[in-house]
Parts: structure tokens; C-alpha cells; sequence
């Protein structure tokens, strides 16, 4: 139980040689890319366009920028190609006149006119247009029909003669009516038009390829003048002169006539030439660039993975959040100053998602952190505060409750939390402000007095005030309670663990206050994290057999070896197989150990074979594995895996007194022998390996206890013991092997009681496989004489 605690408790301290830190930064990185993930995913399907567009408005206000000047807009509040009112035309025809004398640079007529019944009002239109010559193109528009097609109007041909054409597309517009992208030209019946944006700018571009409309430009910086002032008396000729001679200009509808609207960004009741205009001045400045969602979301996340991995305190990081959420306005807005358009939204969601995920888990880290009968916090929000707050004086005290459990048993559930609230009320006696930690059967606070006798003597008077019971549910309830005691001193986690483990190690009768060693914080957490270390220790081979060879006494032959499990550990050298192995039954991992063990095992008996060496490979079993059918197949499998004779296979049982139900393990043991290996009881005659075990379950070898080995030539008992287990082994038809020889003068003894093999220091050590292949070579008289 103890142990089970200990091991939650301090899980997070240090995980497979990890810190905490390093936890919780994997944490981090993890939430990272999952925001990324969906963010991208929402990239792909464009979710959130509307954003960006939204954004590029903000960009289009803070820009604020000066137009060339270089392109004028000629303006009409009256539609001037209405076939019903063809005198109009007169008047277009005068101005285009009026800006030949002027000695205009372009004439960009963005008004379609059909032929009306006027063929003199027709003909003049013709006729100023024609002198114009390569200096005037006609506008042709796309526009979107009733049923969403594609119309496309176009000045008659009888009036338009030669001229050049150009196109304006209405059609390609986002979810606020805006143009944000246009195209460079279109093709139609196999022909290329240049858009009208092109074409101000005076630039050749792929029907294919779009660019980028700069509305940063000052709406009322544009050039304007109404088409009454070419065509009248309105301004002197110099005037006119230096508004339109050597310039681009468009002649268009303004914002009042019927269909001529379109909004844009810095004016929403905007003429329809304007979109055109803005994209022929973002060409001529360039600004036609765009940052795409998934690059500026790449720049984001790495801020944010620096800002993670550099940033070790929660201070600093809430620091470097905040920076890389104000870099975002800040980028948006330097886009928007040399303008590039940014496509932000997806940046600004990864930041969102991230920040949900982390807040999610920071919630979750609080309802974890409270119990829920109680609503105190848990020993971990303890241990949270002390690594939080760099506490490093001071003691941990854990309070263990005794006979938690059977109280509880006895409460209704109402009650069970207002026991814990009135022992907790009681610890305040002297403290009224003390914040204590409750998880199971344990209470814990952080004192700050470094004097432990002080705390000690504190602790003495408050059992004393648990001396009397408390009143719950109507019931009088006697209280047992001990401390466990920890300085705090280098990691906090690892103290208030070793605090617990004190705690754990109390009893009211003989030592209710325990004080944790100073010493033992490194062996405590070297055991929490061994179990998590196993894996990683077995795949970097840390974790390997050797085998030891047994001596057949007849024939002075080697005809077998046991395969012995070793751990050496980079850091903390050779780890001891009892302690390693203790900790695996402890972590639940002795099946993956025995596993591995195996098939180790089985491919070196393998290779034995392979080198004309036949003997037997001996592989230790815990008893706790007899309970579950499944350690047959995992045999069944490993023997398949490797090719390995199954009839050259022993498993010895170990701890045999741990064995629950011994039918169940006769059934196991027999379906192993079905397979063909044979089972062997390792360490009998002491201890767990007894006579019940002997009897009821269906050994093929018996392995005497090296305690009566050592001893047999200066004890009696211990040669009659041995004796009296080869006479029973014989009587069993089973095999006899006297383990833990280290004297060969012992040999003749071992023959003389019976034993058939023996193992032992006396023969070999145990030996790595290359070495055990060297040591086979050896004939058996010279395996012999290196004995003596």
C-alpha cells in the first residue's frame, strides 16, 4: 500500500530519468502540434476566410498611403450609355476630344455602349474614339446574372471600331462583396485580354495568375474629375491640362448610378472603376505580395516553441506568451505599412487552440489537484506549491491516518468527508491559517521552522489533542494518527515523497513520528523511476543474461546452463537482480521481463546447438506468473520465435510459497510440460519452496538450496538435509542439482549424498555468451582441472 503511493505520488517527479520539467514541456510541444493540426486543417478547407478578410480591412485603414497620382478618375452621375437618352454620347465624345487636345497618356473608357437608335450620336462616339487611336482602350464587363452565370458587355463593334480591349471582372468578389484578388487577363473564344488593373499599370500577366489589390491607398488622394469639366468651361485650360496631359486616365460611372456601385474597403458606396484603379496602383507600387496562412502560422509556432523551450519559470512564460500574442497586431500592422497582405487567422486561432488545450489542462490539473468529498487540495497541489514558490527551508509533514479505510467503511457517504474536515480542523488547533493537503489516508503541510526537535515536540502535542475520538454521523470515532517528517532541502518533490514514505513506515504503538533519512532521497527516487526505466533498459541492452553452467557429476560434462538476468546501469553501475526484480512485480511488468529474459535465453541456446553444443537452458519463473494461462503461450511463442528445442528448455520456479492456488498452477505447469520443457523448483528446502509444493505440483528437477550446500562439510544437519533431498529426488525419478558450490573439495560429498549435477562458483562464474562459448570448448577433464 505504502509503496503504491509512494509511486503515484511522485510519478511526476521523475519519469524514465526525466524531470518534472521535461514532463510538462513534452506536454507543451504536444499541444503545439496538436494546434497546429487543426489549424492547418481548418487552412484546408478555407473556415476561416471571413477572418482574414476582416483583417485585411483593418490592414486597408491603418495603411494610409499616397496614390501615384498618375491615374485620374472621370467621373458621371448620370448613365451615360442609356440608349434611351443617346445624346449623351455627344457629351463622352466631347471629353475624349478635350483629353486629345490635352495630350492625355491613356484613355481607359470603362463604360460598355451598345448602338442606340442614334446613328449620328453613334457615329460621333466612333469618331472620338478613333482619334484617340492606340492611346484608348474600351472596358469590356463581366457581371453575374440573375441565375449566377457570366455575362460579359461590350461595346457595339460599329462603335468601337479598333480599339484595344480591356476586361473588368465583377464576378470575383469574397464574403463582403470585396475584390481582393484579381486576375492579370482573361481569355475568351481563345483570345487574351489584359485586365483593366493591368493595363493602367501597364504589365503583362497569365490569365492564370492573380495578384493581390492594395486598398491602402487613400480614397480621397485619387485624382477625380467629373466628366462635365472636359466637356464644358468649368476649369481654364492650364487647369485641365496639369490635372490629365501625359496621365492614365478613366472614364467611368460614379457611385449614383444604377449598378455602377461597388464596396470597398475605404469607401463602400465606391464606383465600380475604382477596384480597378486600386489594382493598376498596387502593380505600379509593387504591393501585390501575400503572406499565406500556413507560413505565417509557421512563424508563429516556432515563437511559440522558443518562447516553450526557453522558457523554463512560469513567469517567463506567461512573458513570452503575451509577446508572441502582441506580435500579431504589430505584424499585422507592419504588413499592412509595406503592403503584404497577411492571412492571420489561422495564426491567431493556433494561438486560440493552444490556449484552450493548455487551459484544459490546467483545469484538469485543478480538479485532479482537489478532493472531491473534502474540496482540499491533494498532496500534489502540495507539491506543485512548493516548486512553484522555489521552496527550499523548512519541513514537509505528512500525517498518516490509521485505519482509514475500515473507518470509512463503517460512515455513510455523507460522513466520510466531514471525518477528514474535523481531523483536519483539529491539526489547526494551533494554526488556525494552516493549509493542509488531504489524499487518502494521508494529511501533509509545509512548515517553515528548519528546527526539526521544534517540530518534532509540536507533532507530540498534537497527537496528544487526537487522543480524545471524534463525533461523526452520530458515531464516536477513535483516531489513530503518526507523521512522517522531511526537510526540505534540494528537490521539494522528492522530499515530500520521502515524507510520505516515512509516514508510511509509522505505528502508533512504536514509533509514531518518523524523520525521513537525508541520505535516502536519491535511493527512494532511484527506486520510483526504476520501474519506468525498465523498457528503456531492456531495448538499450542495459538489461542482459549471463549463464552459468551445470556440471553433470558422472560424466564431469557441462550439460546445461541457467540463464541469470543482469542490470548495469550507465549511471549507477551493476543494480542488484532481487531489487530490479522486486520492482518489476511491483510495477506489473514481470511478464514483459520474463519475456525478454526468455527469448534471450532460447537464441543463445540456439547458437549453442548451432555450435554442436547440446545441452540444456535453464530460465527463472516467478511463481506470481502461475496464475494465468497466458505465460504458456508467451513460452509457446518464444519457442517459436527462436527455433529452440523446447525439450532442452527448464523452467525454474522461483518463490513457490507465493503460488494462490496450486491447482491452477498444476493445470499451467502441465500444459507447459505439454509443450515439451521440463519444470524444475528452484531453491528447495528453505523458506518458499516447500514440501506442499513438492508433492502437488509436477516438477522434472529439484535444485537444493545453496544455504545446505555451503555447509555441508561443516555440518552435519546440512550433509543429511542434502542427502535425505537427492534420496527423495531419486525416489521421484526427478533430477537433483546442489546449487551454489564454491568448494570443490565439496564434490565428493555432493556425489557420495546422491546429487546428480551440481552449479557453482566452483566450476564457473557467470558468463557472458561469447565467453560461455570459450568455455565449452573445453574438454571436461580440462574444465576439471581448472576446478582444482
Amino acid at each position: 500500500m505504502g509503496e503504491t503511493r509512494i509511486s503515484r505520488l511522485a510519478a511526476p517527479v521523475l519519469v524514465r530519468g526525466r524531470s518534472l520539467f521535461s514532463g510538462r514541456l513534452f506536454e507543451r510541444l504536444r499541444h503545439v502540434l496538436w494546434a497546429a493540426l487543426i489549424s492547418l486543417a481548418l487552412y484546408a478547407v478555407f473556415l476561416l476566410q471571413p477572418i482574414d478578410q476582416f483583417l485585411w480591412l483593418f490592414q486597408s485603414r491603418v495603411a494610409d498611403r499616397n496614390p501615384t497620382g498618375d491615374v485620374v478618375f472621370v467621373s458621371s452621375n448620370e448613365a451615360l450609355n442609356d440608349t434611351d437618352n443617346p445624346q449623351t454620347r455627344y457629351r463622352v465624345a466631347a471629353a475624349l476630344d478635350e483629353l486629345d487636345r490635352q495630350g492625355v497618356g491613356k484613355v481607359f473608357l470603362d463604360i460598355p455602349f451598345s448602338t442606340s437608335e442614334n446613328a449620328a450620336a453613334d457615329a460621333r462616339l466612333a469618331r472620338a474614339i478613333a482619334d484617340l487611336g492606340p492611346r484608348i482602350s474600351l472596358v469590356d464587363r463581366i457581371l453575374e446574372g440573375p441565375t449566377g452565370e457570366r455575362i460579359r458587355r461590350t461595346t457595339s463593334p460599329t462603335i468601337a471600331g479598333p480599339a484595344t480591349r480591356v476586361v473588368s471582372d465583377q464576378t470575383d468578389r469574397d464574403w463582403y462583396g470585396f475584390a481582393w484578388r484579381l486576375h492579370y487577363a482573361y481569355q475568351n473564344d481563345g483570345r487574351v485580354t489584359r485586365s483593366l488593373g493591368a493595363a493602367i499599370a501597364g504589365v503583362e500577366g497569365n490569365p492564370n495568375e492573380t495578384f493581390s489589390v492594395d486598398y491602402g491607398f487613400a480614397v480621397d488622394r485619387i485624382p477625380t474629375l467629373q466628366l462635365d469639366e472636359l466637356s464644358g468651361n468649368a476649369r481654364s485650360l492650364s487647369e485641365l491640362a496639369a490635372e490629365v496631359t501625359g496621365k492614365t486616365v478613366v472614364i467611368g460611372h460614379s457611385g449614383l448610378v444604377a449598378g455602377s456601385q461597388q464596396p470597398m474597403p475605404r469607401k463602400m458606396d465606391a464606383a465600380v472603376s475604382y477596384v480597378d484603379i486600386y489594382a493598376g496602383e498596387s502593380l505600379k507600387a509593387g504591393h501585390t505580395g501575400s503572406l499565406r496562412g500556413p507560413i505565417v502560422l509557421s512563424f508563429f509556432a516556432a515563437l511559440l516553441l522558443i518562447s516553450i523551450v526557453f522558457s523554463r519559470a512560469r513567469r517567463q512564460r506567461w512573458v513570452t506568451y503575451s509577446a508572441t500574442v502582441l506580435v500579431a497586431p504589430a505584424l499585422l500592422y507592419a504588413a499592412a505599412k509595406i503592403g503584404i497582405r497577411l492571412e492571420l487567422s489561422y495564426a491567431l486561432t493556433f494561438l486560440a487552440i493552444y490556449a484552450a488545450l493548455r487551459s484544459r489542462m490546467r483545469w484538469k490539473r485543478r480538479v485532479e489537484m482537489v478532493n472531491q468529498e473534502t474540496g482540499l487540495a491533494k498532496l500534489r497541489a502540495l507539491e506543485a506549491r512548493l516548486i512553484r514558490d522555489s521552496v527550499t527551508n523548512g519541513h514537509i509533514v505528512i500525517a498518516k491516518i490509521q485505519n482509514y479505510e475500515r473507518v470509512l467503511k463503517t460512515l455513510r457517504a455523507d460522513d466520510k468527508g466531514s471525518y477528514v474536515l474535523k481531523l483536519v480542523d483539529r491539526l489547526r488547533a494551533a494554526d488556525s491559517n494552516l493549509v493542509v493537503y488531504s489524499d487518502g489516508h494521508h494529511l501533509g503541510w509545509h512548515v517553515a521552522n528548519d528546527d526539526t526537535d521544534a517540530v518534532v515536540e509540536h507533532l507530540e502535542g498534537l497527537r496528544a489533542i487526537f487522543a480524545a475520538p471524534i463525533q461523526v454521523g452520530g458515531f464516536s470515532v477513535d483516531v489513530g494518527i503518526t507523521f512522517g517528517i522531511a526537510g526540505v532541502e534540494g528537490d521539494p518533490s522528492a522530499r515530500l515523497a520521502a515524507a510520505v514514505a516515512a509516514a508510511e513506515e509509522t505505528s502508533e504503538a512504536h514509533n509514531p513520528i518518523a524523520i525521513a533519512e537525508t541520505g535516502s532521497q536519491t535511493d527512494l527516487l532511484w527506486d520510483i523511476s526504476l520501474r519506468a526505466r525498465i523498457d528503456d533498459a531492456m531495448e538499450a541492452g542495459e538489461i542482459y543474461c549471463v549463464y552459468q553452467p551445470k556440471i553433470d557429476l558422472q560424466s564431469n560434462a557441462v550439460v546445461g546452463v541457467e540463464a541469470l538476468v543482469r542490470w548495469h546501469d550507465p549511471a549507477r553501475g551493476f543494480i542488484s537482480p532481487m531489487h530490479f526484480i522486486q520492482q518489476c512485480e511491483k510495477a506489473g511488468r514481470m511478464e514483459h521481463l520474463t519475456r525478454y529474459v526468455l527469448q534471450s535465453a532460447c537464441s543463445a541456446g540456439q547458437l549453442l546447438h548451432f555450435r554442436g553444443h547440446m545441452i540444456s537452458m535453464s530460465v527463472n519463473i516467478s511463481a506470481t506468473l502461475l496464475s494465468d494461462m497466458r505465460v504458456v503461450g508467451l513460452v509457446r511463442n518464444v519457442l517459436q520465435a527462436t527455433r529452440f528445442d523446447p525439450c532442452f528448455l527448464t523452467l525454474e520456479i522461483t518463490e513457490t510459497a507465493r503460488i494462490s492456488d496450486h491447482e491452477v498452477a498444476a493445470t499451467i505447469l502441465n500444459e507447459l510440460r505439454s509443450i515439451g520443457v521440463r519444470i524444475s523448483m528452484d531453491d528447495f528446502g528453505v523458506g518458499a519452496a516447500n514440501y506442499e509444493a513438492f508433492y502437488e505440483l509436477p516438477f522434472d528437477e529439484i535444485k537444493i538450496d545453496r544455504m545446505f550446500v555451503a555447509n555441508i562439510a561443516k555440518d552435519p544437519k546440512a550433509r543429511a538435509i542434502v542427502a535425505s533431498i537427492a534420496a527423495m529426488g531419486r525416489g521421484a525419478r526427478i533430477t537433483v542439482v546442489a546449487e551454489g558450490l564454491e568448494n570443490p573439495q565439496d564434490i565428493p560429498m555432493l556425489q557420495e549424498a546422491g546429487c546428480q549435477q551440481v552449479q557453482g562458483f566452483a566450476f564457473s562464474r557467470p558468463l557472458s555468451l561469447s565467453n560461455l562459448l570459450e568455455y565449452q570448448e573445453l574438454a571436461p577433464e580440462q574444465t576439471l582441472s581448472n576446478i582444482v
